[in-house]
């Protein structure tokens, strides 16, 4: 039993070392192919790594814009919500006020 459970471990053991080996195979493969590129394909690559390399800086700016209009937005949630307050308060403060003048004025006209 010992036996046929080291032999079943040593047959999975080489199964694992053959599928790596498999997978560097095809590795070594793809950086064989990618060598024998001839002048045209060597110029079409570097043109699409010139293209990538341009949508890239393209998508930067991009980002850099929206951070700056987020925090730009940011800044303009946090002016209009002190607004706000500061509008609620003389709200308040205005609405105190007529309050006590139109008790005065009932004070007037109970007196008069």
């Amino acid at each position: 039993m010992k036996y046929l459970k080291q032999r079943n471990k040593q047959l999975e053991d080489q199964q694992v070392i053959m599928e790596l080996q498999n997978i560097r195979e095809h590795c070594q493969d793809a950086q064989r192919r990618r060598v024998e590129l001839t002048s045209l394909e060597q110029e079409i690559n570097e043109d699409w790594e010139a293209n990538l390399e341009r949508v890239n800086m393209h998508l930067e700016r991009l980002l850099v814009k929206a951070d700056k209009d987020h925090a730009f937005l940011r800044h303009m949630a946090f002016h209009y919500m002190a607004r706000n307050k500061v509008c609620k308060a003389r709200i308040r403060n205005l609405k105190a006020k007529l309050r006590k003048a139109i008790k005065k004025q009932k004070r007037k006209r109970e007196l008069d």
